[in-house]
């Protein structure tokens, strides 16, 4: 907080350009992506539980891509490749949520499959492979095979397709709709249908906005039957997860900034008392605890947006603190910690390489 405070003193009285320590950026950059080569030469980046998750791979690729780490990218793609892609005859080419050696399928995952598909596709932007184009394209289009129309101008896909009962789950999170990434490989293939589904599915993910830059969780219309005026979307237990919000608003910056724009002035005005969860008191949004730190992912995420943003001036202080001081000391701590105690390991080391990457040589 000292730090935060003398910082602030310090943009309010001059003009000049502030960086990050470039040397520690390096450092930490390299250290991450040594730790996930590493990792991934050694086989399948295993959770705790045993099982290798898809959203880890999708990350890491992604993180390949970006950081134009080749190496990095191809050790996971092939893993992907092997061992999570179901040729199925209704949803064909669908990613699985997580894979174990030994255990049986048992469902796909929406947020894994449209993740993967939008990391290869930058992989074929980046390297021109057309092995790349062509299966991205098939998990995207897969990805659409998990949606419906919950009326004539929205649209949602559902969070998974159970293998063993072959049916679809009951309800859907928010952060499982990607329109961006769907209107991205969509205008790459000159599909209109995936284009106009985007464009639906932005409708429907704009209804779930409250305030502030936060968005209720979760869409089930079976919630009507427990409470007939309820338009579908709720937030369990009525907590809102920040990293939750985040993430939604990104999905949608394309079509509409203001909710990224929003959570970014809320992080601002509320330094301090930060909380990974709110909750909605009184019309206002209240931390469940309080913090003058984020976990490393939030962490990552708000510095994405300030340069999506194209880093307004007034959240400059706010994002040289998290650069600065807290990016480092969670990374240090996680590296140290490794993925036999950590859950979201490679999740969020993969995150945050694309973040240390775009803060090198990047003026705050």
């Amino acid at each position: 907080m000292r730090r935060f405070l003398l910082i602030l003193l310090l943009l309010q009285s001059c003009s000049v350009i502030y960086k990050v320590d470039q040397d520690k950026i390096q450092k930490f950059k390299f250290q991450v992506a040594s730790e996930l080569r590493k990792r991934l030469s050694l086989g399948l980046p295993l959770r705790p539980d045993g099982y290798c998750y898809a959203i880890d791979l999708a990350e890491i690729m992604q993180a390949g891509v970006e950081s134009d780490d080749s190496l990095l990218f191809i050790r996971a793609y092939e893993i992907l490749k092997r061992n999570y892609i179901v040729r199925d005859s209704w949803i064909d080419s669908a990613v699985l949520w997580r894979y174990k050696p030994g255990a049986g399928i048992d469902a796909s995952g929406t947020a894994e499959t449209i993740h993967c598909a939008y990391a290869i596709f930058l992989a074929y932007k980046k390297w021109g492979i057309e092995e790349y184009k062509r299966v991205s394209y098939s998990l995207a289009k897969a990805y659409l095979k998990h949606g419906f129309m919950i009326d004539s101008d929205r649209f949602l896909v559902k969070n998974y397709f159970n293998y063993q009962t072959r049916t679809l789950s009951e309800n859907t999170w928010m952060i499982n709709q990607r329109p961006d990434f769907l209107m991205l490989i969509g205008m790459e293939n000159n599909d209109k249908d995936m284009l106009e589904k985007s464009r639906l599915m932005y409708n429907a993910v704009i209804k779930a906005y409250v305030k502030n830059g936060f968005f209720h969780s979760l869409y089930d219309i079976g919630i009507k039957t427990v409470v007939p005026t309820s338009s579908g979307y709720y937030s369990p237990d009525g907590f809102f997860p920040l990293i939750s919000s985040i993430d939604i608003g990104i999905s949608i910056f394309q079509f509409n900034r203001e909710p990224s724009k929003q959570i970014l002035e809320f992080i601002y005005n509320n330094f301090g008392k930060w909380s990974e969860y709110y909750v909605l008191s009184n019309g206002k949004f209240m931390p469940s605890n309080f913090s003058n730190s984020f976990s490393l992912v939030v962490s990552s995420k708000i510095v994405d947006i300030y340069f999506l943003l194209k880093k307004p001036i007034k959240y400059r202080t706010l994002v040289l603190y998290i650069a600065g001081d807290i990016l480092p000391e969670k990374v240090e701590a996680m590296l140290k910690a490794g993925p036999e105690k950590i859950d979201s390991f490679y999740f969020e080391l993969a995150i945050t390489l694309r973040t240390l990457n775009r803060l090198m040589g990047d003026e705050i």
